[in-house]
């Protein structure tokens, strides 16, 4: 998917609403909080503890820009050793990246 996109799907008149779709990846070290980023970025609610993220967590968010809604796809992906090879490909396209590091160690 490219980074920046027209939103041209006619599934739903929500997606419609969206005239732009970004694509947003949190990168970081396995503990240093990218899942709850996500969670928390995507309206759901913030919590410590989450179990390990396997390959690649996705959600969106809209947010006005300029009167006009854009869509966010924020990709959380795993940093374990065994996962790395694939969740590079899911870079592939994003407009941009949020690099989270744990600073309490």
């Amino acid at each position: 998917m490219p980074a920046l996109s027209r939103a041209t799907d006619t599934r739903g008149a929500q997606h419609m609403n969206h005239k732009w779709i970004f694509k947003y990846v949190i990168i970081g070290d396995m503990g240093a909080g990218k899942s709850c980023l996500m969670r928390r970025f995507t309206g759901r609610r913030f919590c410590n503890g989450l179990p390990h993220t396997i390959g690649v967590e996705f959600g969106t968010m809209a947010v006005s820009i300029n009167g006009a809604t854009v869509k966010l796809q924020i990709w959380d992906t795993a940093r374990q050793g065994r996962f790395c090879s694939v969740t590079r490909g899911f870079y592939h396209g994003a407009a941009g990246a949020l690099l989270v590091c744990n600073i309490s160690c």
